[in-house]
């Protein structure tokens, strides 16, 4: 056996280019396998720990207000495990500098580590319900400290119920509910310079919002087993006399909803692309062993004249595959390694979770497995023809395989017109179809994957286009602590700078229709608003009706309604009964995030029962005097928040540079499947064709003439190749966007014309240096030289 090891390592020597070529294709699946699955894995562990250290809950249920004492009533329903009660609401806060941002203020009762929804303590120390110097006391997620520059003792000023309110921060902490942190899906992005996340004792914040003994929150833990459904119904029915504003499932919850929907893809990339490259790498593997057999038939019938079993000579050349496997193992698992400390950091820019880093054994165990797995079915199903050779017959020279014309062939009218170099370039590639099956795949895979890379650029732009410069156009959104009268907006658009002021009310809403039930909001617009306008499925804007009412595209999809139809909305503005009221459904918008409806600011008044309400504006400034409007708007204690659009455009633009780094790395690993995919294909094409080369030189062809020869085999086999990825590129676009798309949220599948020209210049370009790579020898060749190979 030692014979046929050396015969092994000396084989590799020979063709270590190829070799090599393969086993870089080979690193990268294995990379982007170990480099994935690690990331995920160690987010999925750290959600799940999370939850679990945490008791995130299963249900949550929001009302105007109710009694502390309903937390016992539902404790009593058979199938609660455990149920928290809270206030939790929004808040302005006053930043030193005097400008805005807003809190999300969530109080916990004491003890804290039984409760719903508990927090994971960071960085100094828990809150006191009664502190010594008889102020009240926060926590803060840690990205809001460290964007604001806070430190512990400092102290932050909130407006609740139109007063200051000062709150001494004393450590910082996370929960699960607030993993991913935004004050809703229109956010996009988390901006902890203006949203944070403030944690409270519970009886501060009753004191605070001036709701002694009251809650407006629950949140419940189901016993396994339990029906959810019948539990649920229980607990509205029960809370439906304190104004049962909302409720959902934790699937519905906005940060683990997102949370739960970044894994999904990750698990979805962590398989899809790596077998994209191992399929390759295989087929390459089996073209290349293949070749090689067929080489050296003679020197197979000696090793089997020698004694050697067919079982020996097999595993012999599947050594081959398995070595460059093994290779190509060994560095994707050490590069994926390192790959997935990067993908941590930026996935740390966007979810508050515990750290977790750690090599996965059992991930790279696994990518060796694979990688074997390759290797062995490559070599294996290249090999199995050495069974059938006869060592008498193999020192023949093996017979000219049949052949038959090809399709071109077939059409005297093109056929007739090609040059005797396209002729032979044509045949040749007719000749060796796996090989060319191979190739044209390997093409259409790494432009596919190039076109992937750019289109996730195209859809980013296509959604901040449409979101802020077709849908957005207001340079600030102001929303009130509660609803106001539309005259108190006076004072605002008399403001010097402000050009255009719009009211609106958001009101939460429960629409039923034909016994479905779905949650959502109504965004109640004043007759002649154009600063906030839906769009319909095609992108253009839509004109709010004075009657009737506008579906979310996921809200009427959930309830089946379509134009025409009568849905019920139903709200809880105040204490007692719901108000209901039948609407008629004029259209359906389509959104980018979430699902939000649509009417008049006059009908959506209506629902309540009520007139002239509403919940804030939308500004359209002079550019020039926008910060000194923004600090007027500060002063005015009755704003909760205010939305500076163009600050939302230059954080979003900020962390989205990070993605920059993802999408050059999978066009640089595009660049080398498709460098190795041409450069093996060459090389093999010019080790078969040798004789063919010496006899054309013989006959006087230059070495120009003979390369392009070349280039025509090749330009045979990656124009189709380069087409195909194309289509193939956009439908593999729209099989990972409907795999990851939630309720939650969906991406559009938008590829603009430059990236198709991008991605077939890039193409052309791999093609061309593969090319290059492979031929560099041939101009080098004499004519004496090359004809040593006629026979």
């Amino acid at each position: 056996m030692k014979v046929l090891y050396r015969k092994l390592w000396r084989g590799i020597w020979t063709s270590k280019g190829q070799f090599f070529a393969m086993a870089l294709v080979i690193t990268i699946g294995i990379s982007l396998y170990v480099a994935m699955s690690t990331t995920y894995s160690n987010l999925g562990y750290a959600q799940e720990r999370f939850y679990d250290d945490n008791n995130f809950a299963d249900h949550y249920f929001h009302v105007v207000h109710a009694p502390e004492g309903v937390a016992k009533q539902i404790a009593n329903i058979p199938g609660i495990e455990k149920v928290t009660v809270r206030i939790q609401q929004d808040v302005a806060v006053i930043k030193e500098d005097g400008t805005r941002a807003s809190a999300r203020l969530t109080s916990y009762p004491l003890p804290l580590n039984q409760q719903v929804n508990s927090v994971e303590l960071e960085q100094g120390r828990l809150f006191e319900a009664y502190p010594a110097n008889g102020g009240a006391e926060a926590l803060v997620d840690p990205s809001y400290l460290e964007a604001n520059g806070l430190s512990f003792g400092d102290n932050v000023e909130i407006i609740a119920e139109g007063r200051q309110v000062p709150l001494t921060v004393v450590g910082t902490a996370i929960g699960p509910e607030f993993v991913y942190a935004v004050k809703d899906l229109s956010a996009m992005v988390p901006d902890p310079k203006t949203f944070g996340i403030f944690m409270i004792p519970l009886n501060q914040a009753q004191e605070v919002f001036n709701l002694p003994g009251q809650v407006n929150q629950i949140l419940v833990v189901f016993s396994p087993g339990a029906d959810t459904d019948s539990i649920v119904a229980q607990i509205e029915n029960l809370l439906s006399s304190y104004g049962n504003l909302a409720s959902y499932p934790r699937k519905d919850q906005l940060s683990h909803s997102l949370l739960d929907s970044e894994l999904t893809s990750g698990r979805i990339m962590a398989r899809f692309f790596p077998i994209i490259f191992l399929t390759i790498a295989a087929g390459i593997q089996i073209v290349l062993l293949r070749r090689m057999i067929r080489m050296q038939r003679s020197q197979i019938g000696i090793m089997k004249g020698l004694g050697f079993s067919n079982s020996a000579v097999v595993f012999h050349y599947s050594s081959y595959a398995l070595a460059v496997s093994m290779i190509g193992a060994l560095a994707g698992s050490s590069l994926g390694l390192l790959f997935s400390q990067s993908l941590n950091e930026i996935y740390a820019m966007y979810f508050n979770l515990p750290k977790v880093e750690g090599y996965h054994f059992q991930v790279v165990a696994y990518s060796f497995i694979l990688a074997a797995a390759v290797g062995l079915a490559a070599g294996l199903s290249a090999s199995m023809p050495v069974v059938s050779i006869n060592p008498a017959e193999s020192m023949r020279a093996q017979p000219p395989g049949k052949t038959s014309r090809n399709m071109l062939e077939r059409l005297p009218f093109f056929w007739q017109r090609l040059s005797p170099l396209w002729k032979m370039s044509f045949r040749s590639v007719a000749r060796n179809r796996m090989r060319t099956a191979v190739t044209v795949a390997g093409v259409v895979a790494a432009v596919s994957l190039l076109l992937i890379s750019f289109f996730m650029n195209d859809a980013i732009d296509y959604m901040m286009k449409q979101y802020y410069d077709k849908e957005m156009l207001y340079h600030y959104l102001v929303r009130f602590d509660q609803p106001v009268r539309t005259s108190e907006l006076l004072s605002i658009s008399r403001m010097e700078g402000v050009n255009r002021t719009e009211a609106f009310i958001e009101i939460p809403v429960k629409i039923h229709y034909n016994g479905r039930t779905v949650e959502d909001a109504v965004n109640g617009q004043a007759e002649g608003n154009q600063l906030k306008m839906p769009s319909d499925n095609e992108g253009n804007p839509m004109a709010i009706p004075e009657e009737g009412i506008v579906l979310g595209e996921i809200t009427a999809r959930k309830l089946g309604a379509q134009p025409g139809d009568l849905v019920t909305v139903e709200t809880a503005y105040k204490m007692g009964e719901p108000l209901t009221t039948e609407l008629p459904v004029v259209s359906i918008n389509r959104q980018l995030f979430g699902s939000i409806c649509y009417t008049s600011l006059t009908q959506a008044n209506r629902l309540l029962h009520e007139a002239d309400l509403v919940s804030g504006c939308m500004l359209l400034v002079d550019p020039g005097q926008a910060a000194a409007i923004e600090d007027d708007l500060s002063d005015i204690t009755g704003i909760n928040s205010i939305a500076s659009r163009q600050k939302e455009i230059d954080n979003i633009t900020s962390l989205m540079e990070s993605s920059i780094l993802f999408v050059g790395i999978m066009i640089f690993f595009s660049l080398i499947l498709g460098l190795a995919i041409i450069y093996n294909s060459i090389v093999m094409s010019y080790n078969e064709r040798k004789k063919e080369l010496a006899s054309l030189l013989t006959l006087g062809f230059t070495h120009t003439e003979v390369s392009g020869l070349m280039l025509k085999d090749t330009l045979i086999q990656a124009v189709p190749g380069l087409l195909i990825g194309l289509p193939t590129g956009r439908w593999l676009a729209v099989f990972y966007i409907s795999s990851v798309s939630t309720d939650m949220f969906t991406f559009p599948v938008v590829i603009s014309p430059f990236s198709y020209v991008l991605s077939l210049l890039v193409g052309l370009s791999f093609v061309l240096t593969g090319y290059w790579l492979a031929t560099r020898g041939l101009s080098t060749l004499d004519m004496i030289e090359m004809s040593k190979y006629v026979d």
